[in-house]
């Protein structure tokens, strides 16, 4: 599936969710036949049919207080969806099923159900009075106690991990902006996920850096940073109560943008004196939200400060009386600006990772510690896992693993013949194999020009 027509059907997704949402706490509010009622049952019956139309039946699941689609999280609709999903889960509602054929009169039988105390709170009293109201197209589901005990808790596969941080990521800066609390739990959540995959498989983690997937840059850079951090804080520290309190500072770093007007933070151009100015403070301004949070990590909040200050203590902001920079603040601002200038945005192109690395390579001593630079080398290689590559062949490949003493030989797939058709099983190859005499990379490639999925060949 095409990594836009799997967006367009996780959006279509959310907005169902939404509506659904709005929808029972109408129906709680005010009577069946109430105007409010019969308009938003008319919108959320047309975000139910977009969404069957794009990927036909489909399961929405219920988990900690909100809602859930394909394993990923939309955190980004807690606020809105928070009281439907709780009184879901009162009725111990873990799931609903959608199948084509629903009509708008069967999602107001369900509604109506469900907040018909008369009929008791359970989820086998829904699943009998379903029917009986003419419900054929909505179901429930429910994992049993002893299934669900049985499996234990579940680990976000990679994918649905990094869908499910652009969710918290977005949920953050939506309640900031509301000048509401970070909302500590959902970035816990993500930073423990997070450091749990980059210990069973920092290779597999530093794939899903490579993924662009998602427009707003805003919230894709900070997912990366963590990962980045954990992945090159992780060659030097074991502590893995450490490790994920970086990656939940990494997920926080930005927060301070947060405060800057958006036609600062996405001018597609060069920044006047007096917008750069107000850039400047951004560090600032995310060290007084998360003191003002009062449940902030003390490490979060020196590298929120710390990200833009430099290795040879130039940089912003300048405080007075401070003599060295953490070394894990100087790990985020490596993994900061190297995410920062692969990344595709609006008024540019990506800078292939090869390139990102020799200006990288510039900045060290002044802007960036020589070890970790060194180290992040060895880590993510001229060619990090993820990337995509042409080969000297006219194939197309994608690294999935590197060798820190042959930077230019990583292990690859092979996913595209000399002509760009797509091998129906991807080819692995060693470009370091003695037998090998001939092939070697060419050049990075962008997998959006070259019209391939990333999450196909990565995740």
């Amino acid at each position: 599936m095409p990594d836009l027509q799997r967006l367009q059907i996780t959006n279509a997704a959310k907005r169902f969710v939404a509506h659904l949402s709005l929808l029972i706490a109408e129906s709680t509010l005010y009577p069946n036949q109430h105007p409010k009622v019969i308009s938003q049952i008319k919108q959320t019956f047309g975000a139910l049919e977009e969404a069957l139309q794009l990927c036909g039946p489909f399961y929405i699941d219920v988990a900690e207080k909100q809602f859930e689609f394909e394993g990923i999280p939309f955190y980004e609709l807690r606020r809105q969806a928070e009281k439907a999903a709780v009184l879901l889960s009162g009725k111990n509602i873990e799931s609903l099923y959608f199948t084509p054929g629903v009509t708008p009169q069967e999602l107001a039988h369900f509604v109506q159900l469900l907040g018909d105390k008369a009929r008791g709170i359970s989820a086998q009293a829904m699943r009998q009075a379903l029917p009986q109201a003419g419900v054929h197209h909505i179901s429930l589901a429910r994992l049993e106690p002893e299934k669900a005990a049985a499996e234990g808790p579940k680990i976000a596969g990679g994918g649905q991990l990094y869908a499910g941080s652009i969710e918290a990521n977005k949920l953050v800066y939506q309640m900031l902006q509301a000048g509401e609390s970070v909302p500590m739990d959902v970035v816990e959540k993500v930073a423990h996920d997070i450091t749990t995959m980059m210990t069973r498989n920092v290779t597999s983690g530093l794939a899903l850096a490579a993924l662009r997937d998602y427009d707003d840059y805003t919230f894709t850079h900070s997912t990366n940073v963590a990962i980045l951090s954990v992945a090159l804080a992780g060659t030097i520290y074991t502590d893995q109560d450490l490790l994920q309190r970086l990656a939940k500072a990494a997920l926080l770093h930005d927060i301070g943008k947060t405060k800057i007007p958006k036609e600062i933070v996405n001018k597609p151009g060069k920044l006047n004196d007096e917008e750069w100015q107000m850039m400047r403070q951004h560090p600032m301004f995310g060290v007084s939200i998360l003191e003002q949070q009062g449940t902030a990590d003390d490490l979060a909040i020196l590298i929120t400060a710390q990200h833009h200050m430099k290795y040879d203590m130039t940089g912003y902001p300048q405080v007075a009386g401070m003599e060295a920079i953490h070394p894990l603040s100087q790990i985020v601002t490596v993994c900061d600006i190297y995410d920062a200038i692969t990344a595709r945005r609006v008024y540019k192109a990506p800078l292939p990772p090869d390139k990102a690395l020799a200006l990288l390579m510039r900045l060290v001593g002044c802007d960036i510690n020589p070890q970790f630079f060194k180290q992040f080398v060895q880590l993510v290689g001229v060619y990090p896992p993820g990337s995509f590559v042409r080969l000297s062949s006219g194939e197309i490949a994608v690294v999935t693993a590197v060798r820190p003493t042959l930077l230019l030989q990583p292990l690859v797939n092979v996913i595209t013949d000399r002509n760009g058709t797509p091998l129906e099983t991807p080819r692995p190859f060693d470009l370091a194999a003695e037998a090998n005499t001939t092939l070697r990379i060419e050049q990075p490639v962008d997998p959006v020009v070259m019209k391939l999925d990333p999450l196909k060949y990565i995740v």
